[in-house]
């Protein structure tokens, strides 16, 4: 304890709970600034929050920093935050979690896994409105869905609920079964069951089907 600095440090196993926001944090190391009201760590640390005594949302990371003040923790170091509802996973180098707005923010590389559906996206930087299941990313945009088909766009909403995908700019979708190609400006749909309109949208371009042709395996 250092009463001049107002902070104190906990090492081994150290288990802290907090009411408001109602969360624990586990880590072998952590310092809590009192006057600040900041917890950190520099240790590999799991964060659960809870509702109702029920986990909903449970992040960890090599490192952290949580403002007990604002009620928000940056996740540093392979980040990782995985919902309850529905089950979804987002890793990151690093994140904010804003625990009373209810969102998570990421501008490094992002990739966010809906398990029920099967639906990976990668992206260069996202945020998700976590009580509206609302995914947003932005640059070098791809989801990819169990068999393969896969949408690349520039901005891309994801409505994880209502299992759909809204992707905006250089728009490319493709199917491996059978083996088609859409090149368009916009596309809406479920990536899931490969229900997807692709749309040209104002730029004037009209929207490119390729089929790819499949070798038949003829001999002369």
């Amino acid at each position: 304890v250092k009463t001049r600095e107002q902070r104190i440090e906990f090492s081994g196993g150290v288990i802290a709970n907090s009411v408001d926001p109602q969360m624990q944090m586990r880590s072998e190391n952590l310092t809590w600034r009192i006057k600040e009201e900041i917890l950190t760590s520099d240790r590999p640390i799991q964060i659960d929050r809870y509702n109702n005594n029920k986990i909903t949302d449970s992040g960890k990371g090599d490192a952290a920093e949580v403002n007990l003040k604002t009620k928000i923790a940056t996740i540093k170091k392979n980040a990782q935050l995985n919902l309850v509802d529905p089950p979804t996973q987002i890793v990151s180098n690093s994140m904010t979690w804003d625990m009373n707005a209810e969102t998570v923010k990421t501008n490094s590389p992002i990739t966010v896994v809906q398990r029920a559906e099967n639906v990976t996206v990668t992206a260069n930087k996202g945020e998700m409105k976590i009580q509206q299941k609302i995914v947003n990313l932005t640059g070098n945009v791809t989801a990819i869905g169990q068999r393969r088909q896969s949408l690349k766009s520039n901005k891309l909403i994801w409505y994880l609920d209502k299992k759909l995908l809204e992707a905006q700019g250089n728009v490319i979708y493709r199917q491996i079964d059978p083996p088609i190609n859409f090149t368009g400006e916009t596309a809406v749909g479920n990536l899931q069951t490969e229900d997807i309109v692709v749309k040209s949208g104002t730029s004037g371009r009209r929207v490119v089907t390729e089929i790819i042709p499949q070798d038949a395996g003829i001999q002369n």
